[in-house]
């Protein structure tokens, strides 16, 4: 239909509320993805320094010994080298570690 010049839609008011309601939800879910790609920028930012930083620590360096509550034997070593257990965590990425009891993270 044509008003004034310009093309026009006739709806009834129940489907123009349904289209309202869609439309503010998905506005809502745009802020929610700009607000999870801000987050996964930094985390990335974050794992980019961890990296660079884990570049410093000498390798072969043995990792601490486990105090037993840590998922580990007591008295065993976390890693033969730290640096090398800790970038493979890094580079096998998200899935490969879960939250530990305690809120540590450990490998799968």
């Amino acid at each position: 239909m044509i008003i004034g010049g310009e093309e026009a839609v006739v709806v009834a008011p129940e489907e123009y509320e349904r289209l309202a309601t869609t439309r503010r939800q998905v506005g809502a879910q745009g802020a929610r993805i700009r607000v999870l790609k801000h987050e996964l920028q930094q985390s990335l930012a974050l794992l980019a320094a961890l990296e660079s930083l884990l570049a410093d620590i000498p390798h072969g360096r043995p990792g601490p010994f486990f105090d037993g509550g840590g998922g580990g034997e007591a008295g065993h070593q976390a890693a033969s080298c730290v640096r090398c257990g800790l970038l493979e965590l890094i580079h096998r990425g998200p899935s490969a570690v879960t939250r530990a009891p305690r809120g540590g993270l450990t490998a799968l």
